[in-house]
Formats: C-alpha cells, structure tokens, sequence
C-alpha cells in the first residue's frame, strides 16, 4: 500500500499500483488500485475489503519518518 505513496512522493509524480490478491476466507479475487494519494479502490464492485490507510497531517508533521511517529 506504502509504495505508490513513498515512490510517488520522492519522483514527485503521479503513481497507481494495482494489487492482484484473493479473499483468505472466501477465495474470490481481489484487484486493488492505489495511488500516491492513498486513493483506492476496488475492481469487482460486490467487495468490500477493508482497507486501512493512516491519516497524517504533512502539514505539521514533524518526525524523522511514520514508522518512528505512528
């Protein structure tokens, strides 16, 4: 999920991955797109995964890296 965000972040570019992957408890496929914005979304339209994406405020943030603030 982080690398559109970081990569697109430090080529200052726009950067979208798609994410091919299946359901661990019901096995349907799954094809996730996401941006360097942290956009998403989700090819087959009856899922609904559960996709979990941090909000940071750049505009304060202040540590060395997320990892060591979050």
């Amino acid at each position: 999920m982080a690398t559109p965000f970081v990569q697109g972040r430090l080529r200052n570019e726009y950067l979208s991955v798609e994410i091919a992957t299946q359901c661990a408890h019901c096995g349907q496929e799954l094809h996730l797109t996401v941006d360097n914005q942290m956009n998403w979304s989700v090819r087959e339209q009856e899922s609904q995964p559960i996709v979990f994406i941090p909000e940071i405020n750049w505009q304060h943030f202040t540590g060395a890296t997320i990892t060591e603030d979050y």
